[in-house]
């Protein structure tokens, strides 16, 4: 994991955690760690003891002086005067050895009702804080919990921060368990250079039996923590609360990714996949498609249901190596694609949708061999149903299906056109697709539905440069207009506009390098957009101004994909890892490393759920 500089002295520890969780801990790391003072316990005790030779000096006894010294004296004896006079003599000094005082650490924590929520993360960056100290010192680090008997921890993992986090009792502090805690230390074999309790309420101490005594309580306007230090002078500092998602994840133990990413059987070895081509999503969420690099094909991965402990399912589909794929969607369960193939267009593994001409330029440009795919949408109602297509310049064409048992609304086998003009479009619900339509500086929304029937028009706005249009999915777009967000570059960033179900807009500044991925709508209406942060590497979401990491991956994102539909982000990262997260569930669904490695048998593959 790559860390700023600022995190760089806790590198070792902050392994355990992922990258989303780091902004929770540095804030903590920056504001407690100037608080903590000097280590005590470091200074000489009693005499020095010689300890062999050291070095030679000019100044010393006689019993002392160099052998080469006294040779001179034999041969030379005014020489050897003369040195003595001026100070040139050459003596051994000794080296010494100093005693230090005892260099263990021994923190002692609250784990009573009072230092639930807030103060327990507080405790978890403190261990960590002290870790750093006692290694810095050459000090040993022990800790344990003041309301259990007395049992001192090692501190060398993930593992241990856990235990900590889970240790929690209805019992307050009280003084007979912090005197069971003094006669037990007096009784070992060691004592501490430095012994902390931190907690709330806690019982009195001596400067002896305790050097720093470590209180945290909730600010009396309930806004922060107050983190009051008393050693040798008394130290102060409020706190702010921090993402209360990610510090519930933290005090919950949901770290420590390596543990986390654990290793995981499939069925079928993961083959290679393309870099150029984002990942396709399921409408429904079940499953995620990828383009495989060495194969005329897809490899087609069910995403796990939660804690699901079976092996991950991993499924290769092919299609004629003389096709191209010009675009790809979720039909059903597999994945289905429209093909270039020779002078036609073939639609792969799309039920009662026959092949047709390949359409005139000027009705929908489809240039072969690009390095992405176009939109494409597929709408089905048990009865009819037609497959969308998007082309760069603007043209809305379908294709529509023909079982033989109904007469199809339009010729099949041929390639019709919808609309031109329109910037985007995307399925908001089970049959309903919506598209963005630009007519003399006027944007326009427009339903669709299986049956090629649509509503009126809606007038979204006036503008002639539209670049982008995102589209919630809702199963209101039945009755009406349920919202759009669309965008402009201005000055190099991206300036949206927010269209309500009520056609109220609001405008979004997005900060230069910032991309808008998907729009999402709540039950009360209020929009949250996902968004991707200008080093690709961070994917966020804003809702009402304020806005919030999802998912940071190790590597820079190659492409990725937002389903308005089931809410899932599917990012791919250069380093071929492919991310699955729930927005909605603000959740990692799947986490697979195929890092390629060859032969197949040589890849790693990791899940998480």
């Amino acid at each position: 994991m790559q860390l700023p500089k600022s995190l760089q002295p806790w590198r070792d520890w902050l392994q355990w955690f992922a990258p989303e969780q780091l902004p929770v801990l540095t804030d903590l790391f920056t504001r407690l760690n100037p608080l903590l003072g000097p280590l005590r316990g470091m200074q000489p005790g009693g005499d020095p003891e010689p300890d062999g030779l050291g070095d030679l000096q000019r100044r010393g006894p006689y019993e002392r002086l160099l052998t080469s010294e006294w040779l001179l004296a034999d041969e030379l004896p005014d020489e050897f005067l003369r040195r003595a006079v001026v100070g040139e003599h050459l003596f051994l000094a000794p080296r010494y050895r100093t005693h230090h005082a005892n260099r263990m650490i021994v923190v002692l924590f609250d784990a009573g009702p009072l230092q639930l929520g807030g103060p327990r993360l507080v405790h978890l960056a403190l261990l960590i804080l002290l870790a750093r100290r006692a290694s810095e010192a050459g000090a040993e680090l022990r800790w344990g919990i003041l309301q259990e008997a007395p049992r001192l921890n090692e501190f060398k993992g993930a593992a241990h921060l856990k235990q900590l986090l889970s240790a929690r009792t209805y019992q307050t502090v009280s003084d007979e368990h912090w005197r069971t805690w003094c006669a037990w230390l007096s009784e070992q074999a060691y004592d501490s250079g430095e012994r902390w309790l931190v907690g709330q309420r806690l019982p009195p101490t001596d400067s002896r039996s305790c050097t720093h005594r470590v209180q945290i309580q909730d600010s009396l306007d309930g806004r922060s923590l107050m983190f009051s230090l008393q050693a040798a002078t008394t130290r102060q500092i409020a706190l702010p609360f921090p993402d209360k998602r990610q510090a519930l994840q933290l005090i919950k133990g949901e770290f420590d990714t390596a543990r986390q990413l654990a290793r995981t059987p499939v069925k079928t070895p993961i083959a290679r996949v393309v870099l150029t081509l984002a990942p396709i999503i399921a409408s429904s969420g079940s499953h995620v498609a990828l383009k495989m690099l060495d194969e005329p094909g897809l490899v087609v991965i069910k995403l796990p249901a939660p804690r699901q402990k079976k092996p991950l399912e991993v499924r290769k589909t092919l299609w004629n190596s003389r096709g191209t794929p010009l675009a790809i969607t979720f039909p059903g369960r597999m994945p289905g694609a429209i093909l270039s193939f020779d002078e036609q267009l073939v639609f792969w593994n799309m039920d009662f949708v026959k092949a047709a001409a390949r359409p005139e330029r000027n009705q929908l440009q489809i240039p072969v061999g690009t390095a992405t795919l176009l939109p494409m949408v597929w709408l089905h109602n048990g009865t009819h149903g037609a497959a969308f297509l998007l082309d760069n310049k603007g043209h809305l064409a379908f294709w529509v299906t023909d079982n033989g048992k109904l007469p199809p609304q339009r010729a099949s086998g041929m390639t019709h056109s919808m609309a031109d003009n329109v910037v985007g479009m995307a399925q908001v619900s089970r049959d309903m697709l919506v598209y963005l339509r630009q007519e003399a500086g006027r944007l326009y929304v427009h339903r669709l539905n299986a049956w090629l029937s649509q509503p009126a028009s809606d007038l979204v706005g006036t503008a002639n440069d539209v670049a982008q249009v995102l589209f919630p999915a809702s199963a209101c777009w039945n009755r009406a207009f349920h919202g759009c967000a669309w965008m402009r570059l201005v000055d190099g960033h991206q300036q949206w506009q927010l269209v309500a179900p009520d056609l109220q807009t609001v405008q979004v500044d997005l900060a230069p390098g910032w991309k808008g991925l998907g729009l999402l709508i709540g039950d009360d209406e209020v929009f949250s957009m996902v968004l991707l942060s200008p080093h690709q590497q961070t994917v966020a979401l804003y809702c009402q101004g304020e806005q919030q990491a999802l998912f940071t991956t190790q590597d820079p994102i190659a492409r990725i994909t937002f389903c308005p539909m089931s809410g899932l982000v599917a990012a791919l990262t250069k380093a071929r890892e492919l991310v699955v997260y729930a927005v909605r569930e603000e959740r990692r669904v799947l986490q697979v490393m195929c890092n390629p490695p060859q032969p197949y048998s040589e890849l790693s593959t990791y899940v998480r759920s």
